[in-house]
């Protein structure tokens, strides 16, 4: 019997989705699939599903559909947009942990009570397993050699060497024979090589029927393929809300399909609420608020009525919106970044100092008194946040011109922690243009002032396609 094309037999299990599971079947949608033979096993970032048609063609049906379901479930946890850390191997560890705990799968992927070590462990989110497998690595790698541990080496080789030689024979008869054994399970002939990838759900064990051990127990290694699969992780925020969407949009409609009470609970933790920016802006222009006060023969004194003047109170607010203008700054990012210039003269705010910076302080801050639609941009260098702070403590290339109740820095956050001002009068918001830039940089910031985010309308999601 000809074997099944892999792509054939991935489209069937994806099409049997769209009634029964239609979550699953809506993420998996959202990416390109494409037949990648140099890689081992399936992987999955910015936006497309690569699969060795090998690795496809060895599984049985079951463990097929096991397998693109857990791919899919790391999709929908947002594992490739926005998880990834440095060590790769353990963030590929990391969420197979994670999904197994959601999906409870017969993979060959360990339980997290397995792994960890207890079922205190149980159920648990990405960076929770991440950081207790980062701990346990550490604990495991061997502190470097001293001169005292050598000498208890060279003391223990000298006493053992007569028991060294006696078992050198045995260990390498051993290790020709584990070969020879490996040689040979690797050459065997399996149930799906010869009778085709549609008659090896036959069961040939207790267990749920798989193709050879070695396969699948590859795919859940990340020491053999973490690296590889988790290679294409990167942030993307425009892919977390379109799955974001999907999942709210499951959550409404109750079209859940199979995924148990657990995995509902870790995908609605995903949908984290949005932090309105416009809110934040306008309660900062409240906290900066100052107070004008003028005489009026209009009102009267409190205490001296129409014999002398009364005193009105306008309240006022004196800001400076610094925009970061440095390379990594599209020219989309700087449009959204002087709409809400723009919006401020919405909440009252009379005139708005702006300036622009990247290593430096481009030019003098700029007064505006009304909405602008265009502006001439320069700079596009690195990024360096302390020639603002310098600007409003007055020791920049440029004087404040006037004191400054606010400052908002709408930036990327690519840069360098500065030093705390001087001037403590002066608030200070940084603002960042999309939520994964604040999840990268909105901690180290926030001990200089507060932190908010642009969400993306849908308008400017279609606009970015």
């Amino acid at each position: 019997m000809s074997r099944v094309d892999p792509r054939q037999r991935i489209t069937r299990v994806i099409e049997g989705w769209f009634l029964s599971e239609p979550l699953l079947f809506a993420a998996w949608t959202m990416h390109e699939i494409a037949s990648q033979p140099q890689i081992a096993t399936i992987r999955v970032g910015r936006g497309r599903i690569e699969y060795n048609p090998d690795f496809i063609a060895s599984l049985t049906n079951e463990s097929l559909r096991q397998v693109l379901t857990f791919e899919t479930m790391r999709i929908l946890l947002g594992h490739p947009y926005s998880r990834r850390q440095d060590d790769a191997a353990l963030s590929y560890a990391a969420s197979n942990l994670t999904v197994q705990e959601c999906l409870r799968t017969k993979l060959p992927i360990s339980r997290a009570r397995d792994v960890l070590g207890g079922p205190e462990h149980d159920d648990q989110y990405f960076e929770y397993y991440y950081r207790e497998l980062l701990e346990r690595k550490q604990q495991d790698d061997p502190p470097p050699k001293d001169a005292s541990r050598d000498q208890d080496d060279s003391q223990q080789d000298e006493s053992g060497r007569d028991d060294t030689q006696q078992n050198d024979e045995p260990r390498s008869q051993q290790d020709t024979q584990g070969e020879r054994e490996s040689d040979k399970r690797t050459n065997e002939p399996t149930g799906d090589e010869s009778d085709g990838a549609e008659s090896s759900d036959q069961p040939n064990s207790s267990q749920t029927p798989g193709p050879r051990s070695a396969d699948l127990e590859s795919y859940a290694d990340a020491g053999s393929v973490g690296l590889e699969n988790t290679q294409a992780w990167d942030a993307d925020d425009l892919a977390q809300e379109e799955i974001s969407i999907a999942i709210q949009e499951a959550s409404q409609g109750d079209r859940w399909g199979t995924l148990g009470g657990f995995a509902k609970e870790q995908l609605r933790a995903t949908l984290r609420p949005p932090l309105d920016y416009r809110g934040v802006l306008r309660q900062f222009r409240q906290s900066v608020l100052s107070v004008d006060r003028r005489l009026t023969r209009m009102k009267p004194s409190r205490r001296y009525g129409f014999a002398q003047m009364g005193s009105r109170y306008d309240f006022t607010t004196s800001l400076l919106f610094a925009v970061d203008v440095s390379g990594s700054m599209s020219h989309e990012v700087l449009q959204m970044g002087f709409s809400i210039i723009n919006r401020f003269f919405q909440y009252g705010v009379r005139s708005i100092d702006v300036v622009s910076f990247d290593t430096r302080v481009i030019s003098p801050p700029m007064t505006l008194r009304r909405a602008i639609e265009h502006i001439e941009v320069t700079g596009r260098g690195g990024t360096n946040f302390q020639c603002i702070i310098d600007l409003i403590d007055g020791r920049g290339e440029y004087k404040p011109s006037t004191n400054y109740d606010g400052l908002i820095v709408f930036t990327d956050g690519q840069a360098p922690i500065p030093k705390s001002p001087t001037n403590r009068r002066v608030k200070i918001l940084w603002l960042f243009h999309s939520e994964a830039v604040y999840d990268r940089s909105a901690e180290g910031l926030s001990k200089l002032g507060a932190t908010a985010f642009v969400q993306p309308t849908r308008s400017s999601r279609r606009l970015n396609r």
